[in-house]
């Protein structure tokens, strides 16, 4: 059951001056933004991640975190996003799993997960998609079978799960009765989210994807053959499961803030290039800066709005979603034909910026789906 508490508890005025240790996670994460043969991030700079609290942000003070409000959790990804948006996905798939533990998690669950996070800098993943199912994952076969001595046993294979071998913790849409059900926006009323321990027989990582964009995601298949479940595994109950997906987006948590650092990356770049070049001499190039730099204010604003909304967040969070990727698209074609045939290398950092852009707007909730969701509530008043 949804815990009756508040969500946004008090955080400091500024993030990056109240955390010291971001300069060595961004100083990190550029010295191997360009490595990306193996799909993920290197073992050092997850352990940098794991060791320096960005993972515990957003974690109340009770269980070891450092409080944070999803304002500021934003933040953090646009800034983790700026250096390595593949990077920055990955954060956000784990706050988004803290979110649901936080809100919809019991007591137990909460002290023994998000200690786990706080104290041993465990990640946590989200694995719904599977192949041939709906956007909306409202068709699944991943399958948990009640045991008749009590748990679950889970059944089946997950694509494009992010994180994929980077994570520890993992929740795991299967399931878990008959296949006629209520359907919602995310999935269906007989569905159940299980976190699952990557460390535990029955689960495996059997690839990560060559991707075109955001190739350091680790995002990949997994399966879980076997995989016995606790009852205490099982995070949601009753048909909550729909609710509980979409539950990051009522708290403002949205991708805009990966489009943003994506974003304001490609807007420097161009800039700086005008100034090594000396082209800001000339009109034209100042006029498709000032076009840039219009854009970028524009994505900044609403992802700012995404929080500041009073109540459920959920419209605000996804337009800054399909708003922001779609506007970084924009802003990195711009740069890529200020800075000439250069930027199509591929390992050139605006064409980068531009895949992962593109990528983006293709990731869950892809922007077609944020589109029907926000009209639909647009419509229904």
């Amino acid at each position: 059951m949804k815990a009756e508490k508040t969500l946004d508890w008090p955080s400091t005025p500024s993030l990056a001056s109240n955390f010291p240790k971001l300069p060595k996670v961004l100083a990190a994460l550029r010295a191997e933004v360009g490595d990306d043969i193996r799909g993920c991030p290197s073992d050092d700079l997850v352990t940098t991640l794991r060791t320096t609290g960005v993972l515990r942000l957003p974690i109340p003070a009770a269980y070891g975190g450092l409080a944070a409000n999803w304002r500021d959790a934003n933040e953090m990804i646009t800034a983790l996003a700026r250096a390595d948006a593949s990077v920055g996905i990955i954060v956000f798939l784990h706050y988004a799993a803290i979110s649901r533990i936080i809100g919809y998690g019991s007591e137990e669950q909460r002290e023994r997960l998000l200690t786990a996070v706080a104290r041993d800098g465990r990640v946590f993943a989200s694995s719904w998609s599977e192949p041939g199912a709906d956007a909306a994952k409202q068709k699944i076969s991943t399958r948990a079978i009640r045991r008749p001595g009590g748990g679950w046993e889970l059944d089946g294979a997950k694509t494009f799960t992010t994180g994929a071998g980077v994570a520890d913790l993992y929740l795991v849409l299967a399931q878990t009765g008959e296949e006629e059900a209520a359907q919602a926006s995310y999935g269906r009323s007989n569905q159940d989210i299980f976190v699952v321990d990557s460390t535990l027989p029955g689960f495996v990582v059997e690839e990560v994807l060559d991707l075109s964009g955001m190739r350091r995601s680790a995002t990949g298949l997994i399966r879980l053959s076997g995989y016995m479940a606790e009852a205490s595994d099982v995070l949601t109950h009753s048909g909550a499961t729909p609710d509980v997906i979409g539950y990051p987006h009522t708290l403002g948590l949205t991708l805009g803030s990966v489009a943003l650092g994506i974003a304001e990356e490609a807007h420097d770049i161009a800039v700086d290039m005008g100034r090594r070049r000396m082209l800001l001499d000339n009109p034209l190039y100042r006029h498709h800066i000032f076009e840039v730099g219009s854009q970028l204010a524009a994505i900044r604003g609403v992802v700012r709005s995404a929080t500041e909304e009073r109540g459920d967040r959920t419209g605000p969070a996804l337009t800054a979603k399909v708003f922001g990727s779609e506007t970084a698209e924009a802003i990195c074609r711009t740069a890529q034909g200020l800075s000439g045939s250069a930027a199509f290398l591929r390992l050139h950092a605006l064409n980068r910026l531009a895949q992962d852009a593109r990528a983006l707007t293709l990731m869950g909730p892809p922007n077609y789906l944020c589109r029907e969701l926000v009209a639909t509530r647009i419509a229904e008043g």
